[in-house]
């Protein structure tokens, strides 16, 4: 006859067993989730890198001028287009220059 402490034995190593199993797989599953996250991070980072050098081509200041030249014909900022603070007009209601000026002694 068989005693019970063989089948307590036989049934803690089929148990081990069916962990070891469970453990093994489950490490395999997370590895391949490891190796699709990597390869995601890798593309992400091949994308930036696209995406630097194509904004580094746009933002070209040559490229910017010549495009100012055809299209936009922009030229700086002269010190005669810029006004003096009593050219604003001022809102109805307010204090205007003159009182200002006076305020101002």
């Amino acid at each position: 006859m068989i005693r019970l402490a063989t089948i307590l034995w036989t049934l803690a190593v089929m148990i081990a067993g069916y962990a070891m199993f469970q453990v093994k797989y489950e490490v395999v599953r997370l590895e391949d989730r490891l190796a699709q996250l990597n390869h995601d991070i890798a593309a992400t980072r091949d994308e930036s890198r696209v995406l630097n050098a194509e904004w580094s081509l746009l933002s070209d200041p040559q490229r910017l001028d010549r495009l100012n030249q055809t299209y936009l014909h922009l030229t700086p900022v002269g010190t005669a287009q810029i006004g003096s603070i009593d050219h604003i007009p001022f809102r109805p209601g307010t204090a205007s220059a003159p009182m200002l000026a006076k305020a101002a002694q």
